[in-house]
């Protein structure tokens, strides 16, 4: 009875919210009631009002559109008349469950949105990189935080919001990190960013100043070039080896360096102790800045995952960078940085004169999320799949592709560099790629000068073994 009960609820929920989208024109010549019916009709064909779902009593709809009850009932007569709906005696008036062959039809002449010419989100396309499982995502459990967060919230999440971010969120991700990164950080030190793109443009207006240089890896993530660039900071490519990017080989007078040295952006390779250590002496020898981009070190498959370079700063000169679009869902656009004390007051006062970028609405459900442990289990989840699926990446390139592919097993991460043994460029083997239906970037294109090492980049993660299979054997047609 209870399940019922709350399902009616619902259903004129949906049918109250509809209200909003009512428009009635008293100037015009055509009746009001006979107005209201069409714009009932054209929410029930556009399903704003679903099929089944109980329309608000006549009551509300007078109140609310500021017409007669009379109006309202004439309205509804017709649509029950023309079968749109149908009364149901001691319950009201509902939107019929299966709608009548002409309503039907005129419900295939009115265009749906993905005809208005409006442009449509880019599809997800194996193999894009970084792009997450979503199907797996546990949306149950968000939906009843949001549900419990909103519908009744407390009064701090109605007043303006802090620009530096909601601070049950910046607990719970100082916790978060202490637990998985090793990081001695408190929760003041976090500030709620929209992501990586808002993170480095806070960083070029608080700690830098334009014309200072700043490290970047060779080959790296295009967004941090072409972001410091556009800011009028002069980035310096330091191409990687095998231990990533060496400190040594930067010019002795730039104010910050960005590494990946948890796994390398897009190689893959891990930076050793000994020239981590040697980038700590660096910056604190020369009271220059390390941000460290943290993209995706919570899934490594074998073992914990590994110290962030914050992790083993005593002089706080380590900066982090983090995102939960790779881990969570790439809607989402919260990230954040953790930053020193010593930064917190010039990061504060950009970040109070701009406002706050990112939305308070999630905020407070993804604290409630990391809270209650769904996040910790959902990365646990997520590594056991990506596991599986980096490994059917591999045996699928051994069946269908060994010709013209070759990759090696990584430790970590959501993507495999491939290399191509048909002597194709790399580029060239990416747009064949594409012509098929397929993503799989040059590894050329993250180099800001000549690329030395070339292959396609191959994401895994977000596609079941049946579509990376399939796909494969699709890529290596193309190749041959």
């Amino acid at each position: 009875m209870k399940r019922a009960t709350s399902h009616r609820e619902g259903q004129s929920t949906f049918g109250e919210a509809a209200l909003a989208g009512i428009s009635l024109d008293r100037v015009d010549r055509e009746p009001l009631h006979r107005q209201l019916a069409s714009e009932l009709k054209r929410l029930i064909l556009a399903q704003a009002i679903a099929p089944g779902a109980r329309l608000p009593s006549s009551r509300l709809y007078a109140e609310e559109l500021g017409v007669s009850r009379a109006t309202v009932v004439a309205a509804v007569d017709e649509l029950i008349a023309e079968g749109y709906a149908e009364g149901r005696h001691g319950s009201g008036v509902f939107v019929a469950p299966d709608l009548p062959d002409h309503v039907l039809r005129a419900a295939e002449q009115v265009a749906p949105l993905a005809e208005t010419g409006l442009p449509r989100p880019d599809e997800v396309r194996p193999f894009q990189p970084a792009a997450p499982e979503l199907a797996l995502f546990p949306h149950e459990q968000w939906a009843k935080l949001m549900l419990k967060t909103w519908r009744n919230p407390i009064r701090e999440l109605l007043a303006s919001p802090d620009p530096l971010g909601w601070a049950p969120l910046r607990l719970a991700i100082a916790d978060h990190l202490r637990a998985f990164r090793g990081m001695r950080c408190a929760p003041e030190q976090v500030v709620i960013t929209s992501g990586a793109g808002e993170g480095l443009e806070l960083l070029a207006q608080s700690i830098l100043k334009r014309g200072d240089k700043v490290l970047i890896e060779e080959p790296g993530y295009v967004l941090i070039r072409r972001t410091f660039s556009e800011l009028g900071l002069k980035t310096v490519s330091i191409p990687v080896d095998e231990g990533g990017l060496d400190i040594a080989k930067g010019p002795k007078d730039a104010r910050a360096a960005v590494v990946t040295p948890a796994r390398h952006y897009p190689l893959g390779m891990t930076m050793p102790l000994a020239r981590r250590l040697a980038l700590l002496d660096w910056a604190r020898a020369r009271r220059s800045w390390i941000i460290e981009d943290d993209y995706d070190s919570e899934y490594r498959y074998h073992g914990k995952p590994l110290p962030a370079l914050m992790g083993v700063d005593d002089a706080g000169v380590v900066i982090s960078l983090g995102s939960f679009s790779k881990t969570m869902l790439p809607g989402l656009r919260i990230g954040y940085l953790v930053v020193p004390h010593d930064l917190l007051p010039g990061l504060s006062a950009v970040m109070r004169e701009r406002g706050a970028r990112v939305s308070l609405f999630l905020q407070p459900v993804l604290a409630e999320f990391m809270r209650h442990g769904h996040y910790a289990v959902h990365i646990r989840r997520m590594r056991r799949l990506y596991t599986r699926r980096q490994l059917a990446l591999r045996e699928a390139i051994a069946r269908h592709a060994d010709d013209v592919l070759a990759t090696t097993p990584e430790p970590a991460g959501m993507h495999l560099i491939c290399s191509l043994k048909n002597g194709m460029s790399d580029r060239d083997a990416s747009k064949r790629a594409g012509s098929v239906g397929l993503l799989a970037p040059a590894l050329s294109d993250y180099f800001a000068g000549e690329p030395f090492r070339q292959g396609l980049v191959l994401g895994y993660a977000g596609f079941d073994e049946a579509v990376i299979d399939g796909s494969i054997r699709k890529l290596a047609e193309a190749l041959r």
